[in-house]
């Protein structure tokens, strides 16, 4: 009986650290997947539908922002204001659907920038091969927000958001724009 409890315990035990250590090994396939150039690996870790709602919303947000400061706050205020949100969907929803791709998702974390738009910094192409290489490896922080969420954060202080999609699995499912953005 003893035995019993003691493969429980330590089979409990192997399921949980395995269960905790999940998003380390989502984050290193995800960061191969990108190395090897592999779009049909990086699109099965991404749920497109909820990365673009998560992106057009930021960017809604932000252009809400400055509309409502030109108008004074209300769109009742700036009868074009409402007009001016229309055009400007009309706009962004092409520019997202077109920029959240496998794509695009790879060069974000092949550059360590967060973000839609934004051109990556370009190497440094005066050095020679003896020198120090001209692009290192990005550097993500990564922490739970929750049971079923966590967040890699990069150095520009955006973050992919993964939510639980199993287990052990994850999908990558928005991203909070850097500051700036």
């Amino acid at each position: 009986m003893n035995r019993i409890r003691t493969l429980a315990a330590a089979t409990l035990l192997a399921i949980a650290a395995t269960s905790a250590a999940s998003p380390w090994w989502t984050l290193h396939r995800l960061q191969a997947a990108v190395a090897r150039h592999d779009a049909d690996a990086v699109a099965a870790q991404v749920d497109f539908p909820a990365l673009r709602a998560s992106v057009k919303e930021q960017a809604f947000a932000a252009m809400g922002g400055k509309a409502g400061e030109a108008a004074g706050g209300r769109d009742g205020a700036n009868p074009f204001a409402a007009f001016g949100r229309k055009m400007a969907m009309a706009v962004v929803d092409p520019l997202v659907d077109a920029a959240v791709s496998p794509e695009g998702v790879a060069t974000m974390v092949e550059h360590g920038r967060i973000g839609i738009g934004r051109p990556a910094p370009a190497a440094d192409t005066s050095d020679t091969s003896d020198s120090a290489p001209a692009r290192d490896k990005p550097r993500y922080a990564l922490a739970y927000r929750g049971l079923n969420s966590f967040a890699v954060t990069a150095r520009d202080g955006g973050s992919f958001i993964f939510r639980r999609d199993g287990l052990w699995t994850w999908k990558l499912a928005g991203i909070d724009l850097a500051r700036g953005q």
